[in-house]
């Protein structure tokens, strides 16, 4: 694929587009302006097209450099995965391309090369299950700024019933809120639109 070829935004594959979650990003992100998102799991780049448009916005009118580091294991991982350069390609197209890094990294890795407090938002969407909701509070909590959110894929009842969630028995995304919302760290909100979205804000 030559850099005049991407793949349009309705064709993406992502869990997302049938809610326009990508709206709820935006929004999010003008908002509340993160000057530093990270997101980690990118497929074919729809959530990070969100930030990055969002970013921009906010970077032209509020006058400071956002910006938005995605990682991804992308061909490393052997299953449902996106291309870096479609991504690239994309985000390009979309005159977004300037406010994005992407880098292939696992999640559970690269939190080692933020400070604590430095990042404003962490997206966080890796084939969630209970145990990366634990994971990515554990290793990123101290990553983020007061303040600050990590918005995870899941949390509703009805993603916790999804067929691969049963099949591999994976722990129960909503088993594991409570135990989050207990230490008083985080502010827990879910956002139910299918398929649903998980809120923790920094105290």
């Amino acid at each position: 694929m030559n850099l005049l070829e991407y793949k349009p935004l309705d064709s993406m594959r992502s869990s997302y587009k049938k809610n326009n979650i990508g709206r709820t990003f935006e929004i999010m992100t003008l908002g509340y302006k993160p000057s530093l998102i990270v997101e980690c799991g990118v497929l074919d780049g729809y959530s990070l097209y969100h930030f990055a448009k969002a970013t921009k916005l906010n970077s032209k009118a509020e006058y400071f450099n956002g910006h938005v580091i995605a990682y991804d294991l992308f061909e490393k991982f052997e299953y449902n995965h996106g291309s870096a350069v479609d991504v690239y390609n994309m985000l390009r197209a979309n005159e977004v391309d300037e406010y994005v890094t992407i880098l292939q990294g696992d999640a559970f890795e690269v939190h080692s090369q933020y400070a604590e407090g430095e990042i404003d938002l962490l997206h966080m969407d890796i084939a969630n299950d209970g145990n990366t909701f634990l994971k990515t509070v554990e290793l990123w909590g101290n990553k983020i700024s007061k303040g600050g959110r990590i918005v995870l894929e899941g949390g509703g009842a009805e993603r916790d019933e999804v067929e691969w969630m049963k099949k591999y028995n994976k722990k129960p995304i909503r088993s594991v809120l409570p135990i989050i919302a207990a230490r008083k760290k985080w502010d827990v909100k879910v956002i139910k639109d299918w398929p649903s979205i998980t809120v923790l804000t920094r105290r």
